[in-house]
């Protein structure tokens, strides 16, 4: 009998040994690239993989994601110690957030315990994951509770949802009635769970118990007064590698449960691979070593950020979000988390700029699957796919989807740009039929026959919603995209061959028809500008807007018209301190808080800032790129707001706080405009127009892409040389540098060396400053030396907005030379002196520049010339 006991003793034990949890134990990962901050209740988190995200605060709130459905809200982690009756909220003593490119770890700091929690989303897995780290003085039991959705994303539906608890997987189990769509929340560590009734998603949140320490000793209360200290102190109280696994798919529960199992298995495996991605990308995109802290940071995030934007429905495949935030309690709308055209199409600029190829490529080919298929429709590109698309009859039923007119051409135009960039000929070849039904789609737009594209026929395209819409015949940005993506089609009509030549000739005329109509009808003489869009009966909208940017960006106007519609952004009607309004205050349809009529967007910025530099603003140009720069670590760290107010600095309450198109403007405007450069891969070469800030003596770049190419690039500046060395760091490159850098205003060209050989290069003033364009061969190595004698710079700083604050800096509208004094025509706040540093030909002059009273009535801002002489 003693011996039957003995054995049936060491069973017990060896059964609870092969039954107790496995610690998960992640190598995680340090990357240079890390974030981190006091947690803030309203700062933005989230974790994101290709088909499941969390989607939360700083301090530990969020909702769980696995594409197309959203799983649960308001899971949080709650703490119970013998010190207390009732728990202890998470989100009141999370001290501290770090994120990283691989995860996010939020730390809860208590006198009596440390709990670190690791978020991370797997890359290709419905799942997300948090692996909780306890150090503890006394026994801890764990709360994690959350409230069940189980539904599909906006505009489908699902009925008859339930949740139960299954003590064997010790897990919730998210289900309905036919058993076809399934979900997991559970930890191999919960000690007990809440069983609320199974037919219904109860109103109380479902909540699972973990115990870390002595699940016994949870009565322990602190120490009488007199008795000796730290007889209940217990040193080992804790638990490391507690891990909580969400998954959900749209299939049976036994096929969810075997994910679930799976991920629980692999979960430091999944981590590994998490970061190994992470990693391979921040090794193959590009790097900026600037002057600038804040810019080259932003620079790193921006490429992490767009990466997350690939999404992979298991319903309609993998493509281009616009971008992620919280639906909250009753929404099923994740963001902008479903997928759009246009957005896409726009932040693919970015990803052909900095080397994400396959992001890229993957994401545009998405939307060629679901193009148009029959009239008025026909060739059509979408504007936006619900995640819950192929639930309901979303094409059929629903406004939506072909919504915007602008997607079109912008897609086309984005092919193009990704084509330009990578040389990839075969994926155009291979989307070809469906660039021509756009094409052919687009041109049936116009129905007047100027060459533009018709809104009425198109649909929307700068503005969706407000009383700008009233009468609108074509709007300046749709208008400029058309016409830019005419530019470009007709060279991958000829790269195509065969009978594609006769839709190039065709392309072409129509480009120079509608550039025509462009540059000639909509500009206003008067207001020295271009009009926001051609009103029914031939009239013009005068109302000053962001818009004309989109024109400047893709270098549509001629270099009077251009800097003048430049100018006139520049001024404090348009430019903020972070960023550019929709519409200027001295609208009558003015307001800072409508999305369309006067609030400063990051996406409209970027085109502002590009169109800035290429009509010689470099002062106001890096000012606008910095400003999305610092949204970066405003709301998230490492996510860029969609919107801000028009009058403060401030993102609105219904801004999505992690915005692609946000984002991507800061690469696009950062590597197109400040740096100038821009592939021609099927043509072998490269483009190479930096303008530097005036404050910047030297910038540094690795992994300038174009084609299967990558060149670090350094530029140094001096008072009389500006010397830029491009090394071949990978692949083949190309033969060609087009070379054709910024010197300052009234500079005088004294030679261009190559490698140390003179040079024939030509000097081009364009009236804000002065050009040398070179073409020089490019082999592995070259080194350019220009040389000059000195001209004018205005040393104007980005400005640095405190949230809440409105704008006060400086806005430099235009400068031009008249003899040997310069002229400045500037924007400041009225009644205010400031005082503005100038490079003359001599030295540097600080020039005191004082407002008049008075101001506009919104903004206070008032107008001045100011001439400045290289005289002491």
């Amino acid at each position: 009998m003693r011996n039957l006991c003995c054995a049936l003793m060491l069973a017990s034990t060896l059964l609870a040994a092969q039954e107790a949890p496995r610690p998960v134990s992640l190598a995680w990962r340090r990357f240079g690239a890390d974030l981190s901050g006091p947690a803030r209740p309203s700062g933005y988190l989230s974790v994101v993989g290709r088909r499941a995200a969390l989607i939360g605060t700083e301090t530990g709130t969020f909702e769980a994601w696995a594409w197309p459905l959203k799983l649960l809200h308001g899971f949080e982690l709650e703490f119970k110690t013998p010190l207390y009756d009732a728990p202890v909220l998470g989100r009141d003593i999370a001290r501290r957030v770090e994120v990283t490119p691989a995860g996010a770890t939020i730390v809860y700091v208590h006198p009596a315990f440390t709990v670190t929690e690791r978020l991370f989303a797997p890359l290709n897995e419905p799942a997300v994951v948090a692996v909780l780290e306890v150090d503890a003085v006394r026994p801890l039991e764990i709360l994690a509770r959350f409230r069940p959705d189980l539904q599909y994303a906006w505009p489908a539906g699902l009925g008859g949802q339930y949740v139960f608890w299954d003590d064997r997987e010790k897990a919730f189990v998210l289900s309905e009635s036919r058993g076809q769509v399934n979900g997991f929340f559970g930890s191999p560590s919960a000690t007990w769970a809440t069983n609320n009734p199974s037919h219904m998603l109860a109103d109380a949140p479902s909540e699972l118990h973990i115990a870390a320490g002595g699940a016994d000793q949870m009565a322990i209360a602190m120490p009488k007064p007199g008795e000796p200290a730290g007889r209940l102190t217990d040193a080992h109280a804790g638990g490391a590698g507690i891990p909580i696994v969400i998954v959900g798919a749209v299939a049976p529960r036994d096929t969810v449960r075997a994910i679930y199992r799976r991920v629980l298995r692999t979960a430091e495996a999944l981590y590994a691979a998490r970061a190994a991605h992470a990693q391979a990308l921040l090794d193959s995109t590009l790097v900026l070593d600037s002057p600038d802290s804040v810019l080259d940071r932003a620079v790193r995030w921006a490429e992490l950020n767009l990466d997350e934007a690939l999404a992979c429905n298991p319903d309609l495949g993998c493509g281009l979000v616009a971008g992620y935030g919280p639906s909250g309690p009753t929404s099923t709308r994740p963001g902008f988390a479903w997928y759009f055209g246009g957005d896409a199409s726009i932040n693919s600029f970015a990803m052909s700029s900095v080397g994400l190829w396959g992001v890229a490529r993957d994401g545009l080919a998405f939307f060629a699957t679901y193009q148009g298929k029959k009239a008025p429709n026909l060739g059509k590109i979408p504007h936006e796919i619900s995640h819950g698309a192929a639930r309901i009859r979303w094409f059929e039923d629903f406004p939506y989807a072909f919504y915007h007119g602008d997607t079109t051409p912008f897609w086309i135009l984005a092919l193009a740009e990704y084509w330009q960039a990578s040389g990839d000929t075969a994926t155009i070849r291979r989307l070809w039929p469906n660039i021509r039904r756009a094409y052919d789609w687009a041109k049936a737009t116009d129905a007047d026959g100027d060459g533009l594209m018709d809104n009425a026929r198109a649909g929307a395209g700068a503005i969706e919603v407000g009383d700008l819409q009233q009468g609108l015949q074509s709007d300046v940005y749709m208008s400029a995209v058309w016409v830019k993506a005419l530019e470009v089609l007709p060279h991958m009509a000829d790269a195509m061959g065969g009978g594609e030549r006769e839709l190039a000739a065709e392309a072409r005329r129509l480009h120079d028809h509608a550039l025509a109509t462009l540059r000639e009808k909509l500009w206003l003489p008067a207001e020295r500008r271009y009009a926001f869009a051609l009103l029914e009966g031939g009239k013009l909208s005068n109302e000053l807007t962001v818009w004309p940017a989109t024109g400047l960006a893709f270098g549509l106007f001629d270099e009077e018209r251009g800097q003048a519609t430049a100018a006139s952004l520049a001024g404090a009607g348009i430019t903020t301190d972070w960023g550019a309004r929709t519409l200027a205050p001295a609208s009558g349809l003015f307001d800072p808080l409508h999305y369309n009529n006067g609030t400063v967007w990051p996406f409209v910025t970027g085109f502002e800032a590009l169109g800035l530099f290429r009509y010689h603003n470099d002062a106001m140009g890096y000012a606008a790129t910095d400003a999305i720069a610092r949204t970066t670590f405003l709301w998230g760290l490492g996510d860029n707001p969609e919107v801000f107010s028009g009058s403060f600095y401030e993102p609105l309450e219904t801004a999505v706080p992690q915005q692609f198109f946000a984002t991507s403007m800061l690469l696009t405007s950062l590597v197109r405009g400040l740096l100038g450069w821009e592939g021609d891969a099927p043509n072998d070469r490269v483009r190479l127009a930096p303008h530097l800030p005036a404050r910047w003596d030297s910038a540094a770049v690795e992994r300038l892409p174009v084609g299967t190419g990558r060149y670090r690039l350094r530029i140094v500046r001096a008072r009389e040389s500006l010397t830029a060395m491009l090394v071949r760091t990978a692949g083949r490159g190309v033969d060609t540098l087009l070379f054709s850098p910024a010197l300052p205003l009234g500079a005088t060209l004294q030679s261009v060396t190559a490698d140390g050989r003179p040079v024939v290069c030509a000097s081009r003033p364009t009236g804000a400053d002065v050009h040398v364009d070179c073409r020089l061969p490019l082999a592995d190595r070259l080194e350019v030396q220009v040389r000059y004698a000195p001209g004018w710079e205005v040393l104007l700083d980005p400005p640095t907005p405190a949230r809440g604050e409105r704008s006060s800096a400086l806005k430099l509208l235009t400068q031009r030379l008249l003899g040997d004094t310069l002229e400045l025509q500037l924007e400041g706040l009225a009644d205010r002196t400031y005082h503005l540093e100038v490079r003359t030909p001599v030295g540097v002059k600080v020039v005191t520049v004082s407002f008049p009273a008075g101001g506009s009535r919104l903004d206070g801002y008032a107008a001045r010339a100011v001439r400045v002489t290289a005289q002491p």
